[in-house]
C-alpha cells in the first residue's frame, strides 16, 4: 500500500474514532437504562484506543513519507588523493 493512501486511511479511521468517542461521551451525559451503560463505556474506551493507535500510526507513516522524499546519498563522489 502506498504511503499517502495509508496516511489517508489512517486519518479517516482516526476521525471516525474521534466522532464515535464524542458520541459515546454525549450518551454518558443523558439518562440511560442500566443495560446500556456498560456498552457506552466500553464503546468510549475502545474508540479512544482506536484513535490513539491511529495517531501513532499516522506519525509512523509521516516519518516514512518524509524519509522517502529525501534524495539518497549513495551517489556521493569522493575525491581521490
Amino acid at each position: 500500500m502506498k504511503t499517502k493512501l495509508t496516511l489517508k486511511v489512517v486519518g479517516l479511521i482516526g476521525v471516525l474514532a474521534l466522532i464515535s468517542a464524542g458520541y459515546c461521551f454525549w450518551l454518558m451525559t443523558i439518562p440511560l437504562s442500566y443495560d446500556w451503560v456498560p456498552v457506552v463505556v466500553i464503546g468510549f474506551v475502545v474508540s479512544i484506543g482506536v484513535f490513539v493507535i491511529s495517531l501513532i500510526s499516522s506519525f509512523i507513516v509521516l516519518i516514512r513519507l518524509r524519509r522517502s522524499c529525501r534524495p539518497s546519498h549513495a551517489l556521493q563522489i569522493r575525491p581521490t588523493i
